[in-house]
């Protein structure tokens, strides 16, 4: 009898757990391990989620899981549907003195001045962002509008008042692989994220681990 108790306690317990079977479905804790990358800073890593956020537009809702790993560079993961076929985007933030490593100030500038799908070519790659950028991009997407709020909506409706989140202009210039963007959000006052994204395919993700708080 002590026996058929335990085994149907056992039972109940594995239907309890939480299964993750794709990262869109990341929670707060949950672990990501990605395969061999280019990119170092990624390559046979691990990470726990420890930030969502939620970028909204006009047409389109992302949500952005934020991760924690053993290096100090932050790196942030979109799971992008909005395409033909699901694509991991990863990104991280880069400073000024990147900037003006990576191109020309004045040709970079273009990606703000205008609309007309300006070329910007990359002048060097720091050993610090190797693999994360290409060699020209095209202008893409010009000032649109959205909000940036520091939260999940998957599972909600995101409020539709102008103080629920942080409003930004969003500008992007990608390669011609489509592989890799370079994107600005230049919010109220002037403060400005300049970003370098890959694009990757989800089956670079090795292994999910659901987190057990």
């Amino acid at each position: 009898m002590k026996k058929l108790f335990k085994s149907m306690f056992s039972k109940e317990e594995k239907n309890n757990v939480r299964q993750l079977d794709h990262p869109k479905n990341l929670k707060m804790g949950d672990i990501i391990k990605f395969q061999y990358l280019p990119q170092q800073e990624i390559s046979n890593k691990s990470f726990e989620i420890s930030a969502i956020n939620t970028y909204d537009f006009e047409d389109r809702k992302l949500t952005e899981f934020a991760f924690k790993g053993d290096t100090d560079v932050s790196i942030f993961l979109i799971v992008d549907e909005t395409g033909d076929e699901p694509f991991l985007s990863l990104s991280r933030k880069i400073a000024r003195s990147d900037v003006e490593q990576l191109f020309d100030l004045d040709e970079f500038s273009e990606l703000f001045d205008n609309e007309d799908h300006s070329l910007i070519n990359r002048l060097n790659e720091p050993q610090s962002l190797q693999g994360w950028t290409a060699p020209q991009y095209r202008q893409e997407i010009y000032a649109e509008g959205g909000y940036f709020h520091k939260d999940d909506f998957r599972d909600k409706i995101v409020p539709d008042n102008e103080d629920a989140g942080d409003e930004f202009e969003y500008y992007l210039a990608i390669d011609d692989t489509r592989q890799f963007t370079i994107e600005a959000e230049v919010y109220d006052g002037g403060e400005t994220d300049i970003i370098v994204t890959i694009r990757r395919p989800i089956s670079d993700i090795e292994e999910m681990w659901p987190s057990t708080a």
